[in-house]
């Protein structure tokens, strides 16, 4: 990982009542649990409810497990814009399954990307990293650009579950519009300026133009990889889950969105 700040370090446990399980217990019973925890109280549960957060609505939530240990999460990840900050948590369930845990670690100057912005949110690019055992999930997040010469910026962001959810902006296009019915546009290409930069001397840096093909790459050669691979992510609006709380359906849907994760693989 290259030199960083923490930014943001939070590291929640959240207890509930429910059956304790052996080590190594099934997913299905981790979707159970997950289904009886989803609004147990603002500190038990995991949907964010309407009285805790005024945006409730555009909250997203996905079941996956990321760093493939076995123990799945709840991933969540909160639409930007309007004024309104994009969020991110993947809370992972402990060992026992009494506890979910989650922590952001924010690399260099990385901000909090709004991973909804963007169609990679559903099939993000993975990279397994061998060395350190690490996976790489590779998102684009989009941002609308009103002050300066240019019309949006789409940001190469990798999500890494390493304990904490890593977030490192790899690389970033900057996109001028010709005109606004034309599909001619001039782009240019950047590392972050934060990576020239001494980890806590409160400097942002320069960013450093490259080339397209850098650009294209950078992923490889940030992970030391020669590929990826689309991982498909099934995310549920903050509106369908609350439908959905205290129904036998929700398991369900949970059990799908995890199916999805895997990429319709058997888990039983």
């Amino acid at each position: 990982m290259t030199k960083g700040k923490v930014f943001t370090s939070m590291v929640a446990s959240v207890a509930f009542a429910a059956t304790a399980y052996a080590a190594n217990h099934a997913p299905s019973e981790q979707i159970q649990v997950l289904a009886q925890t989803v609004n147990s109280g603002q500190e038990g549960g995991w949907f964010v409810r309407p009285e805790h957060d005024a945006n409730w609505n555009r909250w997203f939530y996905a079941v996956t497990d990321l760093d493939h240990d076995g123990r799945l999460e709840i991933f969540k990840a909160k639409r930007g814009g309007d004024g309104v900050a994009p969020e991110l948590r993947c809370e992972e369930l402990n060992d026992n399954c009494d506890a979910r845990t989650w922590g952001l670690f924010l690399v260099g100057g990385s901000d909090v990307p709004d991973i909804m912005s963007g169609e990679s949110s559903a099939t993000p690019m993975m990279y397994y990293e061998q060395a350190s055992n690490d996976y790489h999930y590779v998102f684009v997040s989009s941002k609308e650009e009103a002050w300066d010469d240019w019309d949006f910026t789409d940001t190469k962001v990798a999500l890494t579950l390493h304990g904490d959810l890593t977030v490192e902006e790899l690389a970033f296009m900057k996109v001028k519009m010709e005109s606004p019915y034309s599909d001619m546009a001039t782009r240019k290409f950047f590392l972050p300026g934060w990576l020239k930069v001494e980890a806590e001397s409160g400097e942002t840096g320069t960013p450093e133009e490259i080339d397209l093909q850098r650009y294209a790459d950078i992923e490889l050669a940030r992970f030391g990889v020669e590929s990826g691979q689309e991982t498909p992510i099934s995310w549920h609006r903050a509106e369908e889950i609350q439908e959905l709380i205290g129904l036998a359906k929700l398991p369900l849907v949970l059990e799908n969105s995890y199916k999805t994760f895997l990429n319709g693989g058997h888990y039983y």
